[in-house]
C-alpha cells in the first residue's frame, strides 16, 4: 500500500510523489526489508495461527457501498456509528447512512469531492471535510445537506464534534472549530506548515475543557476548547538523517486519554506517538512528561486495563505499561500496516492492509486467530457493545459479533 507524500506551498498543495507508508524514518532499517527493530532483543515473539484457526467472530452482514478508489489512494480513515445508523464516507465523494442492524442503506449524499480524514455525528447531523477545503453537514436523519463552510485548504481529519462545535485539522497545519449549528467559525489555530507530509491528520481529542491536537510538524497542542488559546504543547520532533523523509515528524494517530492511578491518586494521562519514532506519556491537564521511548507508529493507540496498546510501523503490536512505558510484551502480526487496534471481546482485534483480520489475547500477545477479508483494511475499526465494524478500502462494510 502506497500513500501520497505532499510538498505544500503557502495555502496549496501539490503531489511531489509517493512514499511507501511502511516508511519508520528510524536509522535501522524496516524489518519487512530484513532490518532489525532497536528493542529486538527484549521482544516476544509469537507464531501467526494457522489459516484454520479464525478469530471466533461472526460476520452478520457486509455491504459494498463504493468502489475501490484509484490506485495509491483510499477511503476516509474514520466511520462514525450511532445507535441506529453507521455512516462513511468515500473516495468518490459521497457519505452513505447505513441501518446498523440490518445493513440497509438509508441515504446517501454527494460533497461533490472527494472525502478525506473521514465522517462524525452527533444527535442531528453528520459532518465530512473535502479535498477541496470545505467542512459539510447533512441532516443525520435525511442526509439533506444543511451548511457547507470553506476553510484554508484540504481536511486532513475526521471531524471531531464537542461542545456544540466540529473541529478539525487541515493539511496546512490548521485547526478549525466551527459552530456545529450553523457552520460559522468560532476560532482557528494553527503552527507553520511542513514541507512534506504523510497525507492524513489525526483527528482531535477532546476532555475537561481542553482539545489536544497533533500537527505535521511533531507538534502536539493542549488547546482550550472554549477559545482556541493555548493550554500547554510540546514538540515530538526527533532527527535521526538527513534526507528529506527523515524530517517528517507527523502525528497522524490521535492523541489517547485515560485515568490511570499514580501514586493511589487517580490522574488523566495523554499519550501520543509519531511517524517518526516517539512515544510519550503526559498529564494531561499540564502537559508534564512522565516517561517517552522510541517507537513509530500512525495508528492511534488503544488505551484498557492500564497498559498502551500500539501498532507500529513495523507490523508489531506492542503492550506498554501505561504508568511507566516500561514494555509488556511484543508480538510481529503482520508483514503489512496494521489498524488501530480495538478490544471487543475480551479480544485485541486488529486489521492490515494484506486483508487480514487478527484476534490477540491482551494479557500475553499471543495471536488467537486470524480471518480474511475482502480487502485491504486502512481505516479504524469500531467497536460498540454488542458488534465491530470494518470498512475495507474495495469500499465494504462489515458488521461482525
Amino acid at each position: 500500500m502506497m500513500a501520497r507524500v505532499l510538498k505544500k506551498r503557502g495555502l496549496g498543495a501539490y503531489s511531489l510523489g509517493l512514499a511507501l507508508l511502511f516508511l519508520t524514518g528510524c536509522t535501522t532499517t524496516p524489518t519487512w526489508l530484513g532490518g532489525k527493530s532497536p528493542d529486538e532483543k527484549q521482544s516476544v515473539r509469537f507464531q501467526a495461527p494457522n489459516p484454520g484457526q479464525e478469530t471466533g467472530l461472526h460476520s452478520v452482514w457486509k455491504r459494498s457501498l463504493a468502489r475501490s478508489p484509484d490506485k495509491h489512494f483510499f477511503h476516509p480513515s474514520r466511520i462514525a456509528v450511532t445507535a441506529n445508523a453507521v455512516y462513511v464516507g468515500t473516495f468518490q465523494g459521497s457519505v452513505v447512512s447505513v441501518d446498523r442492524k440490518q445493513g440497509d442503506i438509508l441515504w446517501k449524499a454527494d460533497a461533490g469531492t472527494s472525502i478525506m480524514g473521514g465522517v462524525a455525528a452527533d444527535d442531528d447531523r453528520v459532518y465530512a471535510g473535502t479535498e477541496q477545503g470545505e467542512m459539510v453537514a447533512w441532516a443525520r436523519n435525511t442526509g439533506k445537506e444543511l451548511w457547507r463552510t470553506r476553510v484554508s485548504t484540504t481536511v486532513d481529519s475526521a471531524p471531531l464534534v464537542t461542545d456544540g462545535k466540529v473541529i478539525f485539522v487541515t493539511l496546512d497545519n490548521h485547526t478549525y472549530a466551527l459552530d456545529a449549528l450553523t457552520g460559522e467559525r468560532v476560532w482557528m489555530h494553527s503552527t507553520p506548515a511542513e514541507a512534506l507530509v504523510v497525507m492524513g491528520s489525526s483527528t482531535p481529542t477532546a476532555s475537561d475543557g481542553l482539545v489536544y491536537v497533533g500537527y505535521s510538524s511533531g507538534e502536539v497542542f493542549a488547546l482550550h476548547s472554549a477559545s482556541g488559546g493555548r493550554s500547554w504543547s510540546d514538540n515530538l520532533r526527533v532527527l535521526s538523517g538527513s534526507g528529506e523523509l527523515d524530517m517528517m515528524q507527523d502525528v497522524d494517530a490521535s492523541i489517547v486519554l485515560s485515568a490511570q492511578m499514580g501514586a493511589r491518586v487517580a490522574r488523566k494521562l495523554a499519550f501520543a506517538v509519531n511517524h517518526q519514532g516517539q512515544v510519550v506519556a503526559y498529564l494531561a491537564a499540564n502537559g508534564n512528561r512522565l516517561w517517552e521511548r522510541r517507537l513509530s507508529a500512525v495508528r492511534q493507540p488503544l488505551w484498557s486495563m492500564g497498559r498502551l496498546f500500539i501498532a507500529d510501523m513495523e507490523g508489531n503490536l506492542l503492550a506498554i505499561n501505561a504508568e511507566d512505558g516500561v514494555e509488556m510484551w511484543r508480538v510481529r502480526v503482520s508483514d503489512g500496516l496494521l489498524t488501530s487496534p480495538v478490544l471487543y471481546k475480551d479480544r485485541v482485534l486488529v486489521a492490515d492492509n494484506q486483508r487480514n483480520l487478527f484476534s490477540v489475547d491482551p494479557a500475553s500477545g499471543r495471536i488467537m486467530g486470524m480471518d480474511r477479508v475482502s480487502g485491504p483494511v486502512l481505516s479504524q475499526p469500531v467497536v460498540t457493545e454488542d458488534a465491530l465494524f470494518l470498512w475495507t478500502n474495495e469500499g465494504d462494510l462489515y458488521r461482525y459479533e
